[in-house]
């Protein structure tokens, strides 16, 4: 789960939620906020429209979900932020440990409490969906790390460049890029531009 830093609305104030999603996008990516996909994505209620109604225009309230993310799993079983981590909000990377086999677990180490609410998102929004009859998560996962590491190998046999990483990057998973290029400082870089607002600087 990608941690992003989110940039100030200027914009028009609009009466329609939706209206909203082409400068969500932009701020981010066209990536799902938490499984990490450039799938088809919505404007995602942090704290779900039947919760807060007067939060249903806040740009502070949006994120970017995909259906599976945001429609299938995540709906409104949230009532508010609290008890979760978020990726505006936390250093999520940090938070979640990602498995070359497409597992996710909260990261080893972390105080009780804190490891409550990791393993609380994950369940929200089915990030671990290893046991699932249908995962499309974990498979996919397995065919970044695969991806990421070929990708890495041919880098450091300098057999691909940097820009023909990131075209790879691109597809999808930052978290599993960013793990797999931990020592090689020029392409973690290039990661955290690579997708809109990345913040690999919060605590």
């Amino acid at each position: 789960m990608r941690p992003v830093q989110r940039p100030v609305y200027n914009g028009i104030a609009y009466a329609n939620y939706k209206s909203y999603l082409p400068a969500l996008i932009q701020a981010y990516g066209g990536y799902c906020s938490y499984c990490e996909r450039p799938d088809k994505v919505d404007v995602e209620h942090v704290i779900p429209k039947t919760h807060a109604q007067h939060l249903i225009t806040d740009w502070n309230n949006f994120l970017l979900g995909c259906p599976r993310c945001n429609r299938d799993f995540k709906k409104s079983k949230n009532t508010q932020r609290l008890g979760y981590i978020w990726p505006d909000v936390e250093n999520t990377f940090k938070l979640l440990k990602y498995y070359s086999d497409g597992r996710v677990q909260p990261m080893v180490g972390l105080a009780a409490a804190l490891t409550v609410q990791v393993q609380a998102t994950i369940d929200l929004v089915c990030l671990d969906d290893s046991n699932q009859t249908q995962k499309p998560l974990s498979l996919g996962r397995r065919r970044a790390f695969r991806l990421a590491e070929y990708a890495k190998n041919r880098f450091l046999a300098n057999e691909m460049t940097v820009d023909e990483v990131m075209d790879l990057a691109e597809t999808g998973y930052w978290s599993v890029w960013y793990n797999v290029f931990q020592n090689i400082p020029l392409i973690l870089t290039q990661l955290v531009n690579l997708y809109p607002n990345t913040d690999m600087n919060r605590p």
